[in-house]
């Protein structure tokens, strides 16, 4: 799950919720009905629409202004070229671009146009991928280059490319081959179609079948939905280092529930889906190595462990030894409180736990580096952080923990071998930076970037180089280019865009702790023309779930918040327990009851806000999508007294109805948490709306179904309460169409200038 939601509690519940988490409640009104029945004698009147002019189609673009940078960024084999994706119409359609080290020169070396024959239709299967990595881009979406040899694959519509290195393109794969995997020398291609693995000959183009015999039901080359959609890993092909084995994941999803997704795109479409529902069935995964000249297959045999099951899991973090004799993988069980490292030897599929970790809510993947000399890099958890270990390959063996205390390694950029360290962004200096560091394989650190915020650090091979892209809330993002030994090439440019000055970055605030509950990182945007004594109604931002962060110190322009703070609101988000950024200690309270201290933590918020002077405590509103969605439901229903107005976009409304990689991890299962799952339902909550409520949902959503909507409508019926909605016929999680996209926008927008 990405997307936004809020919850909010009844008047008693509330007080009681408030008073078991050690904090005092806030003030609660003593009429049921008080906020929404004052009278308001020097009411605010919210300004028309063309005092901003962030207009709809501007909220609606892509990138966001200030937001041109250069994405996808990789150094070629030799390190002579600095390629990456930009768009030359400042919108989501991207070319190739190239930087020149030695010239300076920055020029376009592949358009979508000269990917000649290639049909720009996308298959059911990529449609589904791409919505599951969030991919929004156009044209030029990927490329790749050989690690050890100047090729570059590029997938575009029905085919992949390959351009040579003198600079010809030519047409490898024509038809479908979805997720395609150029190997390190360049001279082959596999990906995977019709449920097997195939690899094509890049010097003649021909393909041919490594594996056959799937089932209907079983793919292999694949990851599953649970995998794309809550693991963050897209992939279930991987070459090793000397191009002669393929592992790939043999996804067996016969048992999977099956579910049907009823739309419309320009005619009545009927989907079926496999869908790995909570407490019931997931995918059967095995992994294989397959040795490409024979097509010998050979499986992976899971260690025995009371811990783990032998189908029953979830792998990932695929990585083969420099030699290809082994290949390591993070392993997590199906209650997802047991992670282990495996290691498996590729010749007899005998594999070995090199180090596993427990932990009594959940333990989630990470990441791996095999390195020469039997060493691995591991970011582990230790002291509820994510921290960086070097590890004895063989044994597991902690070598030497290369980083600790109190902050996180956020992502690691890359290791550089030669010079013996691991380069990674964490938040060292403070819970919403994000800064660039290196370590060495002996634990020296050393501050890499310079100016603070936040840093997002892109390359292929960090000892050839790195591109940091970097801002802060207060100051626009740029684009440095760096050599392997951290000298200064030059920039890449991000173009001004011309709407920039009309832009205030919104002010970083506190919300203080009280009692056991910790301080929380807020965002908040007043009204432009804020005038003295006057109090304007303010709307609360929300996403709220676990593994995200809202607020950090980064440029983020938040075009509606500015079009709002143009016609005389107050916008405000802050991040409750349970996000990501702080440790696991900030995170674990969640874990099996969502929505409580989610919910507690954004009236603390609330609190904070109703206290500024120039806010209209009785006109509040809250706007969340997907998570988002559920926590404004949430409020409205729980906390009746506090919001007037609440637009729900894509809510869970019921955790039982979700997928089972995220919602176990963080509410057990329906079978072993009946309670909690009752608890966090949102049906028994209905009788208590008084407010506004709108409901935004796409019917051909494939992660939040819009059955979860439609029980939600049942129970708002059934207790006579008024609500609002809005249905996508052929939209999905994430709205595709721009006209759709406008739509919603406007719509919400309006919704809340009618209603506050």
């Amino acid at each position: 799950m990405r997307t936004h939601a809020l919850p909010v509690l009844g008047r008693l519940v509330l007080a009681a919720l408030l008073a078991a988490c050690g904090a005092a409640p806030p003030p609660i009104p003593t009429e049921p009905t008080a906020m929404h029945e004052k009278a308001h004698p020097a009411r605010f009147a919210v300004a028309d629409a063309s005092k901003s002019t962030i207009t709809i189609e501007r909220m609606a673009a892509f990138p966001p202004p200030g937001w041109q940078v250069p994405r996808l960024v990789r150094f070629s084999p030799d390190g002579a070229l600095v390629t990456y994706l930009k768009s030359e119409t400042a919108g989501e359609a991207m070319s190739l671009f190239a930087l020149d080290r030695k010239t300076g020169e920055h020029r376009v070396i592949v358009r979508a146009g000269d990917l000649s024959g290639a049909v720009e239709t996308v298959s059911k299967e990529e449609e589904l991928r791409r919505e599951r990595q969030r991919k929004r881009i156009e044209g030029v979406t990927s490329y790749a280059w050989a690690k050890k040899a100047p090729v570059m694959m590029l997938p575009h519509g029905d085919g992949v490319f390959v351009r040579g290195g003198d600079g010809k393109l030519s047409r490898v794969v024509s038809g479908e081959a979805i997720d395609p995997k150029l190997c390190a020398d360049g001279s082959k291609i596999a990906f995977a179609r019709a449920r097997e693995v195939w690899v094509a000959e890049v010097a003649t183009g021909e393909a041919l079948a490594l594996t056959s015999g799937a089932p209907p039901g079983t793919t292999r080359g694949l990851s599953d939905f649970n995998m794309q959609e809550e693991f963050h890993e897209p992939s279930g092909l991987f070459w090793s280092p000397s191009c002669d084995k393929l592992a790939y994941l043999e996804v067996d999803e016969r048992a999977v529930l099956e579910l049907p997704l009823l739309g419309y795109r320009k005619k009545a479409e009927l989907e079926q889906h496999r869908y790995p529902r909570t407490g019931a069935k997931n995918p059967e995964t095995r992994l294989v190595v397959l040795d490409v000249k024979t097509k010998k297959a050979t499986a992976v045999t899971m260690p025995t462990s009371a811990h783990f099951a032998a189908t029953d899991q979830y792998l990932g973090r695929f990585a083969f030894s420099p030699s290809g004799d082994a290949i390591f993988f993070q392993r997590v069980s199906r209650d997802q409180q047991h992670l282990a490292v495996v290691r498996a030897d590729t010749g007899t599929g005998a594999a070995v736990h090199l180090a596993e970790h427990a932990s009594p809510t959940w333990a989630s993947m990470t990441e791996l580096w095999p390195l020469a000399g039997e060493r691995l890099v591991a970011l582990w958890p230790a002291d509820g952080h994510d921290h960086l270990a070097l590890l004895d390959a063989k044994t597991g063996k902690l070598l030497q923990q290369l980083t600790s205390g109190p902050w996180d390694v956020s992502r690691v950029v890359g290791v550089d071998e030669p010079k013996g360290r691991v380069v990674f962004v964490g938040n060292r200096d403070g819970a919403i930076s994000r800064e660039l560091f290196a370590v060495d394989f002996v634990g020296k650190l050393e501050k890499l970037s310079h100016a603070g915020g936040a840093h997002d650090v892109q390359t292929n091979d960090v000892a050839l180089g790195y591109v940091d892209i970097h801002s802060a809330h207060d100051r626009l993002p740029t684009a440095e280019v760096f050599a392997g030994d951290g000298a200064a090439i030059g920039k890449i440019d991000v173009p001004k865009d011309a709407d920039l000055g009309e832009l205030r970055p919104a002010s970083l605030v506190t919300v203080a702790s009280q009692g056991d509950a910790p301080e929380l990182h807020g965002a908040l945007l007043e009204p432009r023309n804020k005038q003295p004594g006057v109090r304007y109604p303010a709307i609360v931002m929300v996403y709220g779930g676990p593994g995200v962060q809202t607020v950090l110190d980064d440029w983020n322009p938040r075009v509606m918040w500015q079009h709002f703070a143009d016609r005389g609101f107050v916008v405000f988000q802050v991040d409750n327990r349970g996000s990501a950024g702080r440790g696991h200690a900030f995170e674990a309270p969640i874990f099996g009851r969502m929505g409580e201290i989610e919910l507690f933590d954004q009236l603390r918020g609330l609190e904070y806000l109703k206290s500024l002077p120039f806010v209209d405590a009785d006109r509040i509103g809250v706007y969340g999508q997907s998570y988002g969605g559920y926590m404004a439901s949430l409020a409205m229903l729980r906390a009746p007294d506090s919001f007037r107005v609440g637009v729900a976009g894509s809510p869970v409304t019921d955790w039982q109805y979700y997928d089972s990689g995220y919602t176990e991890r963080y509410m057990g299962t329906p079978q072993g948490n009946a309670s909690g799952y009752a608890k966090s339902a949102l049906f028994e909550d209905v009788k208590n709306l008084r407010g506004k409520l709108f409901i935004i949902h796409a019917l051909m959503d494939e992660n939040v179904h819009f059955e979860h909507t439609a029980k939600l409508i049942d129970a708002l019926v059934q207790h006579d309460k008024d609500f609002d909605l809005l249905v996508f016929p052929g939209e999905r999680h994430g709205y595709r169409s721009p006209t759709a996209r406008k739509y919603a926008l406007r719509r919400v927008i309006d919704y809340f200038v009618d209603n506050l």
